[in-house]
């Protein structure tokens, strides 16, 4: 259960992390392409995002219903991913710094991936982790109709560091 010291904090980090959001001192944005996604059980599924700015890391979350959003993997411009699970085999990614766009594949994509995925940046100056943007991918069964989620999840802007701090808090 949360306290109130773990509720203040979480809210003084995300009021925090909003005025930085808002302040366009250095031009370092990511956004999502689309928020929704449908594919079949068994394909390969592709997530993009393009960002701006100078940054340290490009970082992949998932977050499935009702549980906290967790790293899937985090790279740079230049170097190859680093996975928080190594066995995670149907991960990939990669990064065209030249179009400053990041993907994450997931291959084959299984009923169970279903969930809410976030790319985040950390820019080099600062070391502020900028806002997670989602994009909700939906895996289905290949004989079952696909329905849209659309209206069950509204877009909202989740904090990194609000992310790392309920999991400080939880743990």
């Amino acid at each position: 259960m949360f306290n109130f010291i773990t509720f203040t904090y979480i809210y003084l980090i995300t009021i925090l992390n909003l005025v930085c959001l808002f302040s366009d001192s250095l031009g370092n944005l990511i956004k999502s392409h689309g928020s929704e996604k449908q594919a079949q059980d068994g394909s390969s599924v592709t997530l993009y995002c393009n960002y701006t700015g100078v940054v340290f890391n490009l970082l992949w979350y998932r977050q499935y219903q009702r549980s906290k959003p967790e790293l899937l993997l985090s790279m740079t411009e230049s170097g190859d991913p680093v996975k928080a699970d190594p066995s995670a085999h149907w991960l990939s990614a990669k990064v065209d710094k030249h179009r400053k766009l990041m993907e994450l594949e997931i291959s084959p994509a299984k009923v169970s991936d279903s969930a809410q995925y976030y790319c985040a940046l950390v820019p080099t100056v600062t070391g502020n982790l900028f806002p997670l943007h989602k994009i909700f991918l939906h895996i289905s069964h290949a004989s079952h109709s696909l329905m849209s989620n659309k209206h069950m999840y509204s877009t909202l802007c989740i904090i990194s560091v609000t992310a790392s701090a309920i999991s400080n808090s939880i743990s």
